[in-house]
């Protein structure tokens, strides 16, 4: 059985011949590895799954710009943006005109590493209300993408693996236009805002869907981290946040794909509420210092069909352990999991950049040899 087929078999509950080793690889580390920003990232990325024998779920690089580009001007939407430099790295303004008043927005880049760089917003469009209803009325649609990486994706990795590529959450994206305080607080005291951002927001990402699905991607994964445990909480989740992501899941499987639901914080409250939720995989099972799940609460809470992902750390263990403790860890969670079934081996994130070579090595061989179902 190839990767592709095991992937697929696996998202769909299929009994496999093996666990799947199909870890996120993000930008950092495929930069790190073939030394420096590269020219071809979706070829680099994928000849690392190869390098280390992993079973290719890629989705970095795929779909990258599907939120700038819905950010085009017209006469009632006129879109600036201004870089300004700093000691640190640089900021991106973004100014947005309409009839009515200007939305001011703030990002902020920082170059953390020779490989890697992170960003923050620092100023959101979205301060009031009225802000929220310039989006309603002067917004365009989302344009008709050019979705020809995903045909590229595709090529290269044949059938050692999937494609997909990442859309945010119902909740996340209003949290891209709204200060995350704001937000947590809206359902509390402005109930009908926050529904209508929502509404907006979850159903602009969603009719994004089919055209990703119909070009070609294997599944989606559905960032909501900013939801999490220690943020929302259980009840706020259940009453405000799940319905609006289970609208987006709907929409996903209604064009015929499968879904990944990424939340690499806090979910230890969320597990029992997750498994209600139609995820076709929930990843990445993060545990403390950097989240609060353990496997063996996720194995218990959520039951098959829903696939787990995740479990090892990457941020801390795979960065300095030796490759027999990595071979030991990745068969002592291979043990717990082999049971249930229904588990795609991967680390908690994507790989931190300054792993070692041979560890992911280790990682990997250590999942083919203890990785066969009996």
């Amino acid at each position: 059985m190839n990767a592709r087929q095991l992937l697929l078999d696996t998202l769909d509950g299929k009994r496999t011949d093996r666990v799947p080793v199909a870890p996120f690889i993000y930008n950092n580390l495929a930069n790190e590895y073939h030394g420096g920003l590269s020219a071809d990232p979706i070829a680099d990325t994928v000849a690392l799954y190869r390098r280390f024998g992993f079973d290719i779920l890629l989705r970095s690089y795929i779909m990258t710009d599907y939120l700038d580009e819905s950010f085009v001007s017209c006469d009632q939407w006129c879109v600036e943006k201004q870089r300004v430099e700093h000691v640190l790295g640089w900021n991106e303004i973004c100014t947005i005109t309409t009839p009515e008043r200007v939305l001011r927005q703030v990002k902020s880049y920082r170059k953390v590493s020779e490989n890697e760089t992170v960003e923050a917003t620092t100023e959101y469009f979205i301060k009031e209300e009225e802000d929220f209803r310039q989006f309603e009325r002067f917004q365009p649609p989302l344009p008709q993408y050019d979705c020809s990486k995903i045909g590229y994706a595709r090529s290269l990795v044949g059938d050692d693996g999937l494609v997909g590529t990442w859309i945010h959450g119902a909740f996340n994206m209003v949290g891209l236009h709204r200060k995350l305080d704001d937000l947590l607080m809206d359902p509390y005291e402005e109930e009908d805002l926050y529904r209508d951002m929502i509404e907006y927001f979850g159903g602009r990402v969603a009719s994004l869907v089919p055209q990703l699905i119909n070009a070609g991607c294997d599944f989606l994964s559905v960032s909501g981290n900013m939801a999490s445990g220690s943020m929302a909480g259980p009840k706020l989740f259940e009453q405000s946040v799940m319905p609006y992501e289970m609208r987006l899941i709907d929409a996903i499987h209604q064009a015929g794909g499968r879904m990944i639901y990424h939340n690499c914080g806090d979910a230890k409250l969320l597990l029992p509420l997750y498994a209600k939720m139609g995820i076709d995989v929930y990843e990445s099972l993060t545990a403390a210092p950097y989240g609060d799940t353990i496997l063996t609460d996720a194995l218990v809470k959520i039951p098959l069909p829903t696939i787990l992902s995740g479990g090892i750390d990457q941020i801390q263990f795979l960065v300095t352990a030796t490759p027999d403790q990595v071979r030991q860890r990745v068969r002592d969670v291979l043990e717990q999991v082999k049971p249930r079934g229904g588990f795609i081996l991967a680390a908690s994130d994507y790989f931190s950049e300054g792993t070692p070579p041979e560890n992911l090595q280790a990682f990997s061989d250590a999942a083919h040899e203890f990785g066969r179902y009996e």
